[in-house]
Parts: C-alpha cells; sequence; structure tokens
C-alpha cells in the first residue's frame, strides 16, 4: 500500500516466487510483476494461471533487468538456501534494480525461535544457511541500502507475554523474520515504525 501511494506505476520482481501466491496478491492491487523461480513445475503452474514468471537462477537473471526498474523486489524463503557470497550477489543486485524509492523485502526463518534452529530449519534438506538477522541488517547497511529495519513475524502463542519469561521463549519467539529495506534517504520513515 505504501508504495502504491507513492508510485504510478508499481513493479515487482519476487525472487522464488513459488506458487504465485505474493505475485497474484500483487498483481490485484495493480502491480506489474514478474516472478523468477528455479523450479519448473512451479514456473509451470504460474504460467497456467498467467503470472509472468522467469525460470532460472536468479542470480543470473537479475543482471537482464535496468537499473531503477522495480518498486518493490522480494524474495520470501529463499536466502537461507544460499551460502554468504550469494546473499551478497542477491543484496548489491537487487539494489541496482530497485527504483529510487524501492523496497526490498527479504523473510527467512527466525533463528531466535528455539525450534525454528534447533529443529524445524533443518527439516528442509535444502536450507544451508541459518540467517542471523544482525549479520543480514549489517550487510544491508554494507551494500548501499541507507533505511532497513527486521520484524519478528509469525510468533508463538506466547509471543506476547512477559519477555523475561521461559515460557515466551520456548512458545513465543517468531518463526520468521521480514526485512525491508531501501536505498533512499526521502522514503518515509513511518514505514519503519510498526
Amino acid at each position: 500500500d505504501y508504495i502504491l501511494s507513492i508510485d504510478k506505476d508499481p513493479s515487482l520482481l519476487d525472487i522464488g516466487s513459488g506458487r504465485g501466491e505474493w505475485i497474484q496478491k500483487c498483481n490485484s492491487k495493480g502491480f506489474k510483476s514478474t516472478g523468477i523461480e528455479l523450479d519448473n513445475k512451479m514456473v509451470n503452474d504460474c504460467r497456467n494461471l498467467n503470472l509472468n514468471v522467469k525460470q532460472g537462477d536468479a542470480l543470473s537473471l537479475l543482471d537482464r533487468f535496468n537499473e531503477d526498474s522495480f518498486s518493490i523486489v522480494s524474495a520470501f524463503h529463499v536466502i537461507e538456501h544460499m551460502n554468504h557470497e550469494n546473499i551478497k550477489e542477491l543484496l548489491i543486485k537487487s539494489k541496482r534494480i530497485l527504483k529510487p524509492d524501492g523496497l526490498l523485502i527479504l523473510e527467512t526463518p527466525s533463528i531466535d525461535s528455539l525450534l525454528v534452529s534447533t529443529k524445524s530449519f533443518y527439516i528442509d534438506p535444502t536450507h544451508i544457511n541459518p540467517i542471523h538477522p544482525d549479520l543480514l541488517a549489517f550487510m544491508i547497511k554494507r551494500y548501499g541500502y541507507t533505511k532497513f529495519k527486521y520484524y519478528f513475524i509469525n510468533g508463538g502463542p506466547l509471543q506476547n507475554s512477559d519477555f523475561n519469561k521461559l515460557t515466551r521463549v520456548l512458545n513465543g519467539v517468531a518463526q520468521d523474520v521480514v526485512f525491508i529495506a531501501s536505498k533512499s534517504n526521502n522514503i518515509d520513515l513511518s514505514l519503519f515504525d510498526n
């Protein structure tokens, strides 16, 4: 909604678009959306839904897009499948293709959650890199994003309980963390307030 309020030609690039739910949601709001997906079956499923999804490796395909061409670049549950150097490359290439007031949105499992960091992260054998939120925040800043913040989301039933209680630690810490970043100094800071 924030992008729609500042951009008359909103566009989305979704990396690792999967079944295309995010692309469909953005399209329904008026975005011109493009996806990148490695899995051929999911690409075909998206194309059957008339979604614009390119099949292939994101790091290679990002070079094909013009500078300053997307309002949002998103990657939900992608970076934990990448090594550190590839995450660095993703951040740099995403910054190049973001519009001046665009947003980068990354979501990954939260290692602050004991359940995630000790069990559920390892259920997926393609997960190779547990992401420490402070390290990723440092990388985002280092590679030229001027405004950024991360939020813990999808918390357990005790997420709002007393911060110092052990029960909150065991069953309240969010299972995912989302990062929002921009390369603009002019972005409305209220975007990062909530």
